[in-house]
């Protein structure tokens, strides 16, 4: 069992990014990016995104570096990667779990339960629908942070916040933890239940 990782060369917010793969399971590459310091959010379905600035960690927890196309294949190998093709689907597919470990009734563009993983993001104004709104909460009863481009947007994710704290909490957990990406009316509190009743990613 391998932990591999390529040279980063994908740019985003300002830095340079790189992938870090298992060439045998999950759990192993979730132990693999805890020993190197990287966040849980930072897992990708099949891959964890990690910033150049972080190589000397993955040095030291003895993570193989190689090239895009080798790490590539190595993740082709171990069955465990989900292609560009279907990626839409499985966000789909976990956001329909997610939503049904709640007890949800209507189900959000993109929704991520506890520290694992990420929301799709929030796009530009002018592109996301009005009322759109991404929101990130790290531990219940904390501060979230909720991206909006607008009022209804800031209002709906304080909504949403609400309904999945209360789902949260019926199941004996003190408070939701994880990210939501809404992108439709029909996704958001109010619209059939209330508070009160969403390469190795196409790049390798």
């Amino acid at each position: 069992m391998t932990v591999l990782a390529d040279t980063p060369r994908w740019p985003r917010h300002g830095l340079l990014w790189g992938h870090l793969i298992s060439d045998a399971s999950l759990e192993e590459l979730h132990a693999a990016a805890a020993r190197c310091g990287l966040t849980p959010r930072a897992f990708d379905l099949d891959h964890y995104d990690w910033p150049e600035s972080a190589r000397g960690d993955l040095e030291a927890a003895g993570v193989r570096f190689v090239s895009a196309g080798e790490l590539t294949r190595a993740l082709l190998r171990s069955g465990l990667r989900v292609p560009l093709r279907d990626r839409a689907a499985a966000r789909a597919r976990r956001t329909a779990e997610h939503a049904a470990d709640l007890g949800l009734e209507m189900v959000p563009t993109d929704l991520v339960l506890g520290p694992i993983g990420h929301a799709d993001p929030l796009p530009p104004a002018g592109q996301a629908p009005a009322g759109a709104f991404r929101l990130s909460q790290e531990a219940p009863g904390g501060a979230p942070r909720v991206e909006a481009h607008d009022a209804a947007g800031r209002q709906a994710a304080q909504e949403m916040l609400a309904l999945l704290d209360a789902h949260t909490r019926d199941r004996g957990a003190p408070g939701f933890t994880g990210q939501v990406l809404s992108l439709s009316q029909d996704s958001r509190p109010g619209s059939s239940e209330s508070a009160d009743g969403e390469s190795v990613s196409g790049r390798t």
